[in-house]
């Protein structure tokens, strides 16, 4: 009976691996067909798609390696999939952080242009 048992876990966990692995993969082709047709009109936009779209599907991924750990039958294959699990938790973090630098950057942009449209309106105003 715990025989059956452990195999019936093994395969529900290795469905939900692929089952994740797939949403992971759908959602980086989606975000590449986004990020394509942003490609011709605009560009930064195109950027922020594929960006978020990895974002996304690496966090699936990942969720698929943790569970991966669960069905290891021995240390050499878990040491992989946690080397595999610092790639991708890495890949993660340079992507979030270069999301944030250029969420900063038009912010930053949007502030000075802010203040140079209050200061024209301030100048306007003190001519007439």
């Amino acid at each position: 009976m715990q025989e059956n048992l452990i195999v019936w876990f093994r395969y529900v966990v290795e469905y939900a691996i692929l089952g994740l692995e797939a949403i992971g993969v759908i959602l980086i082709l989606v975000a590449g067909v986004r990020a394509l047709i942003h490609l011709f009109t605009d560009k930064e936009q195109s950027k922020r798609d594929m960006n978020d779209g990895i974002t996304t599907a690496l966090t699936f991924l990942l969720g698929s390696e943790v569970m991966r750990t669960i069905i290891a039958p021995g240390w050499a294959d878990i040491g992989m999939t946690c080397a595999i699990l610092v790639m991708r938790a890495g890949i993660v973090l340079l992507v979030h952080w270069e999301n944030s630098q250029e969420h900063g950057g038009e912010k930053a942009k949007a502030v000075s242009a802010g203040e140079e449209d209050k200061e024209e309106s301030h100048n306007k105003e003190t001519e007439t």
